[in-house]
């Protein structure tokens, strides 16, 4: 059967039939369309609630906070006793982090570490239920983006989720021909070719790469 193209239509369908957001997130969501911030949204977001509550992540690690959009829904989904990591590099988009994560709500805990990823990683060497890599965009190179599949891969545990945002780079990994493309399409055969790794992509936004480490 021919894969459905997902239309405007069918998008706005399938956004209709999500829980309401609240305010919190909703607040987020009209921050993100104003100062023209990229967020996951509330459809990935939800996929992602449901795969820290199915996997029941209790220690989380996220690599880029931007808002505290995406770790608020990581959060959530793992339920009482969860506890969040996330680091974010800009000053700004950290302490709006820090301000939208401290309504998690009760049982849940995150700390918002301020600074270089690698730098960060190096005091952080867990392990986590799940890691949740929102930088692929945002790496300078194919070097840093294989350092930080190994160090990312180094923190999960057995049976834990390896997750990454922006696995399709907008349609452009299956030609990468940019700098960014070229970063994300290895970022996707590292995971892909990883012995203690089972992945896959799902093509939902912008592509989540979603793997379990055996």
């Amino acid at each position: 059967m021919k894969p459905v193209q997902v239309t405007d239509e069918l998008e706005r369908y399938i956004l209709d039939l999500l829980p309401r957001r609240d305010p919190v997130l909703a607040r987020l969501e009209e921050h993100a369309a104003r100062e023209m911030v990229p967020i996951v949204g509330p459809h990935e977001g939800m996929l992602l609630h449901l795969l820290a509550s199915a996997s029941n992540a209790k220690q989380i690690l996220e690599l880029g906070a931007a808002t505290g959009y995406s770790g608020l829904w990581l959060l959530r989904g793992g339920g009482p006793g969860a506890s969040l990591t996330t680091i974010e590099m800009d000053p700004g988009r950290a302490a709006l982090a820090r301000s939208s994560l401290a309504e998690a709500g009760p049982g849940l805990s995150a700390e918002v570490v301020e600074g270089d990823v690698f730098t960060a990683l190096d005091r952080l060497p867990g392990p986590y239920d799940l890691v949740f890599n929102d930088l692929l965009n945002s790496m300078p190179d194919e070097k840093a983006i294989e350092r930080l599949f190994r160090l990312s891969l180094e923190r999960v545990r057995s049976g834990g989720l390896l997750l990454a945002d922006n696995a399709l780079r907008m349609g452009e990994v299956a030609r990468p021909s940019g700098q960014q493309a070229r970063n994300v399409a290895t970022y996707n055969q590292l995971a892909a070719r990883e012995p203690s790794l089972e992945s896959v992509i799902v093509p939902i936004r912008d592509g989540l790469s979603f793997a379990v480490k055996t």
